[in-house]
């Protein structure tokens, strides 16, 4: 028998729901939703956990199956609230013990969504969104200490001291010339 359409369950009491238990530390599945209906629940899930998260760090994480799937879902999910910060975690080109090396642009883009990541204080300015892959998510990742020490943020406007630019390049591999001709000097 159907329930009356009166004492349906309302989305707004359903989203109260899952942000309060998302706040209490549950995690949270949802299936069998329609793509393209997947973005816009993430972006009001997302807001909602962002104001309840009190100046920490908070972010809904979205797994997809595969890398065709999560490119899918970010660009709908910038259409639906493009707001949010998401921050893209792809998966290794590669298998492990492979012979082959990853992909350098896969790993700089790796490494730059840990590092921010792992630099994150707070959300309620800009609610966050990690978006990455079954494969992504089961691959090891460095600490969040370590990933936040050993990184270096450089934007235009800021100030570094060039001396511990220059400790910190030569600490991480790369290498001094007076001109720089390949990557990593």
């Amino acid at each position: 028998m159907d329930r009356p359409l009166a004492s349906a369950p309302k989305p707004v009491a359903l989203l109260r729901s899952a942000v309060s238990q998302l706040v209490a530390g549950a995690s949270l599945t949802f299936s069998s939703v329609p793509d393209g209906f997947d973005s816009f629940l993430a972006a009001d899930l997302v807001r909602a956990l962002a104001a309840k998260a009190e100046g920490r760090a908070a972010a809904l994480v979205h797994v997809a199956r595969d890398g065709q799937r999560a490119q899918a879902f970010e660009e709908a999910f910038r259409f639906a609230a493009p707001d949010v910060e998401i921050v893209s975690l792809p998966a290794w080109d590669c298998q492990p013990y492979d012979r082959v090396s990853p992909n350098a642009a896969i790993a700089a883009q790796r490494m730059t969504a840990l590092a921010r990541l792992a630099r994150a204080r707070g959300s309620a300015e800009r609610p966050r969104l990690v978006s990455t892959t079954v494969n992504a998510i089961l691959q090891r990742v460095a600490p969040r200490d370590w990933m936040a020490a050993e990184t270096l943020a450089a934007a235009p406007g800021n100030a570094l001291d060039m001396d511990e630019l220059v400790r910190w390049l030569e600490s991480h591999g790369f290498l001094r010339s007076s001109t720089v001709r390949e990557t990593g000097e």
